[in-house]
């Protein structure tokens, strides 16, 4: 009978124990999810990247942390953006960047291509508490 309990009691610090691990490893790894995913969106996107004035149809959100550094960025990318439209874009989100009342959030705005196609991206870095 203990030797049964003693094997119960191992297997189960082992399965939580890995399943620890496993959690606080999966902070390391890239979150891409769009708006329809409640939860993701709810539990991970902060307010300022919810509140990203909307210059396309066709948007999704990734968050991931830098290992080393601490670092942890939140995007919006907004994808089938027209070539043409990209400038006005930017100078829109640059300009709600600069307007919007917390100064103290560090963000900025990116275009990149992606299989062709154009992207913008508004980050918004966070380095953690303030010590």
């Amino acid at each position: 009978m203990k030797t049964s309990k003693l094997v119960l009691f191992s297997f189960f610090s082992i399965v939580i124990g890995a399943g620890y691990i496993f959690w606080a490893a999966r902070v390391f790894v890239p979150e891409c999810y769009t708006q329809n995913d409640l939860i993701r969106y709810h539990l991970i996107t902060p307010d300022i990247i919810k509140r990203v004035p909307r210059v396309s149809n066709h948007w999704y959100f990734l968050s991931q942390t830098d290992e080393g550094s601490g670092l942890r960025t939140n995007e919006i990318i907004f994808t089938n953006v027209k070539e043409s439209d990209v400038d006005a874009h930017i100078k829109q989100l640059d300009a709600w960047i600069n307007s919007y009342p917390p100064r103290q959030e560090m963000m900025s705005v990116s275009v990149e291509k992606s299989n062709g196609k154009l992207e913008i991206r508004v980050i918004r870095y966070d380095m953690g508490k303030e010590k």
